[in-house]
């Protein structure tokens, strides 16, 4: 891939997709022919059908070159969806950066139980509120799968908060309506503040709960690039739910606490619920059998 033509070659679609696919399979990558389509996909501003289509169109020096700086990037455990500055949640695209935590499938479940409890509990306008929002994927999902919903979105992180309003505006629907998001800066351990409500029907988070002890242990990737501060909690991986089952008893009034669980110790998470007086607690399990999702009737 040093040059244009190599030995004679030019070098086509599929020549590129084949000798990346291998290359990231040696390096161990994860789905390497997955990441070799999207990386050119996105060079050539095609999709992966164009690639397929086009598999033996020959591409350009200056092409080559850009996609051979990805390639790097890539082989060094940079994020696929860092490098391509986007990812999918729920059927919508979500503008990603290091300051925002990549959107996770366990997370989709999480929206999904929502949707269809609000549906299930007849709620015709709810008010809910996102803690940790990140990119927004929570929050903006909800406003549009939720008819007629009101959503608060909070976040310690102004840069979280930036990429989380403009991922409202792109995922505007087909008539560019606004979203009825409202975004606050807010430290979840500080005061609650003034300018927000203190009633709301649904109450969402997918907290940091790494806990520091098990951070070491953490795929590179996702140790040297996704935020430290939307992974670990610092301490046990237990703060961020003491914190929210304190607002919800004393600070706040909610009817149903949603909160994504650690996949290494959600018995302490439910045993932690149990311990603020909550009862009414329904979980449920992700794709691979682990208790992940905790929903709380308060």
């Amino acid at each position: 891939m040093n040059n244009q033509k190599e030995s004679g070659k030019t070098w086509k679609v599929i020549d590129l997709i084949n000798t990346s696919t291998e290359y990231f399979s040696n390096r161990g990558i994860e789905n390497p022919r997955l990441n070799a389509e999207l990386l050119l996909a996105s060079i050539l501003n095609w999709n992966r059908v164009d690639l397929y289509v086009n598999y033996d169109q020959p591409v350009k020096p200056d092409e080559i070159a850009a996609y051979k700086a990805l390639i790097k990037r890539r082989s060094q455990n940079e994020p696929l969806q860092y490098i391509l500055g986007h990812t999918e949640f729920m059927g919508f695209v979500f503008e990603v950066n290091p300051a925002v935590l990549i959107p996770r499938p366990e997370t989709e479940l999480l929206v999904e139980h929502i949707v269809k409890s609000a549906a299930e509990l007849c709620y015709t306008s709810p008010s809910i509120i996102d803690i940790g929002t990140g990119s927004g994927c929570i929050a903006v999902s909800l406003a549009r799968l939720i008819p007629r919903s009101a959503v608060y979105a909070v976040d310690v992180s102004l840069d979280a908060l930036k990429i989380a309003q403009e991922n409202a505006v792109t995922n505007q629907d087909l008539e560019n309506t606004p979203l009825p998001i409202q975004f606050f800066p807010y430290d979840v351990f500080s005061d609650w503040p003034e300018n927000l409500p203190k009633k709301f029907d649904i109450l969402v988070s997918n907290p940091p709960y790494i806990a520091q002890s098990e951070m070491p242990a953490l795929p590179e990737e996702v140790l040297h690039h996704e935020p430290e501060i939307a992974l670990c909690d610092g301490a046990d991986g237990l703060k961020f739910y003491q914190r929210i089952f304190e607002l919800s008893k004393n600070k706040i009034r909610v009817s149903w606490l949603y909160l994504e669980m650690s996949g290494s110790q959600p018995e302490k998470i439910i045993k932690t619920a149990e311990q603020y007086g909550f009862q009414n607690i329904q979980v449920k399990k992700d794709l691979n059998g682990i208790d992940r999702i905790l929903s709380i009737r308060v």
